[in-house]
């Protein structure tokens, strides 16, 4: 007997890929399927609707990604903002070719999908603003420990972070030049370190870092 939760988890990875290579609306069920080992009676069974299966890739994969690749890792450090900057260049390094020209899951969804179905458009912008406020909170111990201007708004701080790490995926997409991703890097470092007050400050080593993942965003 399947393990139901087994079994979702299964779909889920196969929509989700298929959603990443080829767009919500060209992606059918029946090729989500083929791609199990399951019947499409199963999948009914866990999901009644395409659009509600968008909506669990939304709510469940885009929310866990964007916390192990974006959040997670920068507990591995001592000063928060060094963390941010290294995790940035990290990821850049870790892009292959097929991966930028892909871009990324969440900004494809995003314009695929928010202008035309208003609850996909609430369940992406719930993953932004989960990136935006956990990078906040990163912002503030940051401020707290003295490794942050207090002067400076963490949360405005944190909503810049976010648009020119997401931002550098959309971009790159359509140039198809990793030069793009080391320009807008630079650039987000620079601007941090202006305003860190120990922009050298050393690492605290964890599980966590290290941890690429598999997908890009």
């Amino acid at each position: 007997m399947r393990d139901p939760e087994k079994t979702r988890a299964v779909i889920l990875e196969a929509a989700f890929l298929e959603v990443y290579h080829s767009g919500f609306r060209a992606t059918s069920i029946d090729r989500i399927v083929s791609k199990t080992d399951m019947t499409k009676g199963a999948f009914f069974s866990h999901f009644r609707t395409k659009n509600e299966l968008g909506y669990a890739i939304a709510d469940e994969v885009l929310r866990e990604m964007t916390l192990y690749r974006w959040i997670r890792p920068v507990a591995a450090y001592a000063n928060p903002v060094q963390g941010i900057i290294s995790r940035f260049r990290k990821i850049i390094e870790a892009t292959t070719e097929e991966e930028m020209a892909l871009g990324c899951p969440l900004n494809n969804l995003v314009q695929e999908m928010s202008a035309e179905n208003p609850v996909f458009r609430e369940k992406l912008n719930a993953v932004l603003l989960l990136w935006i406020e956990e990078t906040e909170k990163y912002l503030r111990k940051a401020q707290a420990d003295g490794y942050l201007r207090r002067d400076v708004s963490a949360k405005q701080v944190a909503e810049f972070i976010v648009t020119v790490e997401e931002g550098s995926f959309a971009i790159v997409k359509n140039l198809r030049d990793k030069r793009v991703y080391w320009s807008l890097y630079e650039s987000l470092r620079q601007y941090l370190e202006s305003i860190s007050e120990k922009p050298g400050a050393a690492r605290v080593q964890s599980q966590n870092e290290g941890n690429e993942g598999e997908r890009k965003c």
